[in-house]
């Protein structure tokens, strides 16, 4: 393709930032501002205009998906052209293959790759009294994050504490497993996945010969996604770079959901700083989504979304519908999936999203008994970390197996990326969004982020909802709608999906605030009474007398953070206590009814 053909359907700030000449670049691009299609562009143009050689050309992904689609367009962009083909990937993904072209030259025996940190992990912590009831999930979590960070095992714990980082156990415990685990890698000659960036950077650094390869090698960086880069990933950027400035990062500070896996957006915002001959362009022009979404969207994330704007023509308003209980919210949803399928849109046009994996089960049921065939997208990034960062090397798992054409269902994390015509956003409680173990402000901000995502997966329709009852540990236990739900009320259609209601009558934006309850506790720390903190103080006796019954630390049973919840609500019966932030099933059936207890004393007592 002629580099005049490149920007013939681009829009004047598109066409801007695909041929300044100007180097560094910082591309700021909103939901549907179409960074990968400038990105892809950019990199094309300069290999057409002769400024960029495409066998030096490294492009960066986050995931082995989006390095695939990069690769694909870049490869139709130049078919035309005499070049090779351009090097699209992500950092583990890259850093492994030039780290075994580097033992190889060195005729060392490579490191095997371990490919979950869970299958030592677990043997680690079974011998450790204050670790044993820990899920290993949790355990590696905890490791990736230190790692992304660059935080050894010796600063772990204040790491810990001046972030304000919720932990599963003691900083101390974790500190030393985290200790054990790397000289046991090491014992047994093994690498994971972040090895694989850590050792190629300490290669680069150390030996100036494999340096200069690799800087020869590759000459012009194009970075997507640089939200989600973490001080790890950014220190490998830095050695490939080696000081040169030929550098182009696209990245969107609204969509910023990864920092709990140690992605730092501060390094998108201090690009300039890093790089003072830094050019900015900003795209705010949503593509994707119709007026009508982008406003919801946009109303969501506040002052943040001042900017944002959609180029399309009109749409129908979102709807905001409320149901009695989880079931009929899923049942609800499967017939306008079936509706829209009467009115032409393909099931693969349609998508289901939801803040947690837990809730993916009721939508299952109500799709199969309406015989309606579904797809699902994949494990939530918050699961196992080593999933996620295996999934940019490994083959995917589930081939063929899936409808070719189905409803997606899918985590808010792991839609995003992608797009659907109709969307439905489910779930939209108090407790999932913001997930009950957002307490700081940073983390707060990013679940709206999270929630930002989600809603600009939608082109067309976007269907939002939320249950008056949710089924928690078989309890069925009462809900409060998102606190962010009045700012989308604002600017769509509120519907009642009760079962009463006909099918498109209309709810007063005042019903909405109408129906919500009275709570004492929500995101961050609850105000106290002087009566909450004596029975803070009773409930914090009792977590220290049943941890050291156990065992293990007292943040293994409750976090601080929820024991003042439970505090403040003060809960009198198993499904008031579900109800509660922070208090999942499995510690309600565990200690549910000693807590109860506690607090059925105090009011005796009081």
């Amino acid at each position: 393709m002629e580099s005049g053909d490149l920007l013939r359907d681009l829009t004047p700030r598109q066409r801007e930032a695909v041929v300044t000449p100007t180097q560094p670049l910082c591309i700021l691009a909103a939901a549907g501002a179409g960074k990968t299609r400038v990105l892809t562009r950019r990199i094309a143009f300069r290999v057409a205009a002769g400024t960029a050689d495409a066998r030096h050309v490294l492009a960066l992904t986050f995931t082995r998906r989006a390095g695939r689609e990069m690769a694909g367009r870049l490869h139709r962009l130049l078919l035309d052209a005499e070049t090779s083909p351009i090097e699209a990937g992500t950092f583990h993904a890259l850093a492994y293959r030039q780290l075994r072209r580097y033992w190889a030259d060195r005729g060392e025996t490579p490191a095997a790759l371990l490919e979950r940190k869970s299958r030592v992990l677990a043997e680690l912590a079974a011998e450790r009294p204050g670790l044993r009831h820990v899920p290993v999930a949790d355990l590696a979590a905890e490791i990736d994050w230190a790692r992304a960070r660059l935080i050894g095992p010796a600063d772990y714990g204040q790491a810990c504490s001046e972030a304000g980082r919720p932990l599963p156990a003691t900083p101390e415990s974790l500190a030393a497993l985290y200790a054990r685990y790397e000289a046991e890698k090491q014992r047994r000659r093994l690498v994971d996945f972040d090895d694989l960036l850590a050792r190629c950077v300490t290669a680069l650094e150390s030996d100036p010969v494999f340096a200069a390869a690799q800087r020869w090698r590759w000459r012009h960086f194009f970075v997507d996604e640089f939200q989600d880069i973490n001080p790890l990933q950014h220190r490998l950027l830095l050695c490939w770079l080696g000081g040169r400035l030929d550098v182009c990062v696209v990245g969107d500070p609204n969509q910023s959901i990864y920092a709990w896996n140690g992605a730092d957006p501060g390094l998108l915002s201090s690009v300039a700083a890093q790089w003072p001959a830094t050019h900015l362009i900003r795209l705010d022009d949503n593509h994707r989504c119709t007026p009508e979404v982008v406003a919801a969207a946009a109303a969501v994330l506040g002052r943040d979304g001042a900017d944002l704007r959609s180029s399309r023509p009109a749409g129908p308003p979102p709807v905001v519908r409320r149901y009695r209980s989880d079931a009929a919210e899923a049942r609800g949803v499967a017939s306008e999936l079936r509706e829209a399928r009467s009115n032409g849109l393909a099931w693969s046009q349609l998508a289901i999203l939801f803040r947690t994996n837990a809730q993916a089960g009721a939508f299952i049921d109500a799709l199969a008994a309406a015989g309606i065939p579904y797809r699902l997208s994949g494990v939530e990034l918050s699961g196992d970390a080593d999933e996620a960062v295996e999934a940019a090397i490994s083959p995917d798992s589930r081939g063929d197996e899936e409808p070719p054409d189905g409803v997606t269902l899918s985590t808010f994390h792991r839609a995003k990326g992608l797009q659907w015509r109709a969307v439905w956003v489910a779930g939209l409680e108090r407790g999932l969004v913001p997930i009950s173990h957002a307490t700081t402000p940073p983390e707060v901000a990013e679940e709206r982020r999270l929630l930002y995502v989600a809603l600009t997966r939608a082109e067309s329709e976007l269907h939002c909802s939320w249950a008056e009852q949710r089924l928690l540990g078989g309890h069925p236990v009462p809900r409060d709608p998102s606190p962010w739900l009045d700012r989308l009320a604002a600017v769509a259609r509120a519907e009642d999906g009760l079962p009463r209601a006909a099918a498109g009558l209309t709810m007063p934006r005042s019903r909405l605030a109408a129906c919500r309850r009275p709570a004492r506790s929500g995101p961050g720390s609850p105000i106290l009474t002087d009566e909450d903190r004596l029975l803070l103080d009773a409930l914090h006796r009792w977590r220290a007398s049943v941890a050291r019954g156990a065992g293990v630390p007292p943040f293994v049973l409750f976090h601080d953070v929820t024991l003042r919840a439970v505090a403040a609500a003060r809960p009198s019966t198993p499904a008031e206590l579900l109800a509660v932030p922070g208090v999942g099933p499995v510690k309600a059936g565990r200690y549910g009814a000693a807590l109860l207890t506690v607090l059925a004393d105090h009011r005796k007592a009081g």
